[in-house]
């Protein structure tokens, strides 16, 4: 089979993985646990639903907390240059992998970097959500189809009563 081929349908594959992930409103006791946090560290500035269907989308609620593609970690996919901007640090190849393992230990470093991420998105955009959310994945040319994913992930988590049950 040809690579590129190969490649895409494993893309396909994990991609249909991620959209069915959460369609029988089962979480695991670890996922219900990083929703509910990623609801709480949001909702007092409006973002709690936000947080949340960020943290379906980029991790599957904590369950792939790294990416080497871009690089990112912690369930909200925080890059690791801004991560270690973050913490005031040297960009080099040490401090990155210090500050991944950062990210991966410490959910309040990622959510606190997600949220400020969020927050200055939104004074950019005067409040506008959906730039907002685009942005978040997207930065200045923004991801509207991410838009779309973050939506559906918000109906998802209200459809299946996650943060009324707490």
């Amino acid at each position: 089979m040809n690579m590129k081929i190969f490649s895409a349908m494993a893309v396909l594959l994990l991609f249909s993985n991620a959209v069915y992930a959460f369609q029988d409103c089962e979480l695991t006791p670890e996922q219900r646990s990083v929703l509910h946090f990623s609801y709480s560290y949001g909702e007092p500035h409006d973002y709690g639903y936000t947080m949340a269907a960020i943290a379906m989308q980029e991790s599957q609620l904590g369950k792939y907390n790294i990416s080497l593609q871009d690089p990112s970690a912690s369930p909200f996919h925080v890059t690791i240059d801004k991560a270690v901007t973050k913490l005031g640090w040297k960009h080099t190849p040490f401090n990155y992998n210090r500050a991944t393992q950062k990210l991966m230990d410490d959910i309040y470093f990622g959510a606190a970097i997600a949220l400020e991420t969020l927050l200055w998105w939104d004074k950019t955009h005067n409040g506008n959500w959906r730039s907002v959310v685009s942005s978040y994945n997207g930065g200045w040319k923004g991801n509207p189809y991410y838009v779309s994913r973050i939506v559906d992930h918000i109906k998802t988590i209200k459809e299946c009563n996650w943060i009324e049950e707490r």
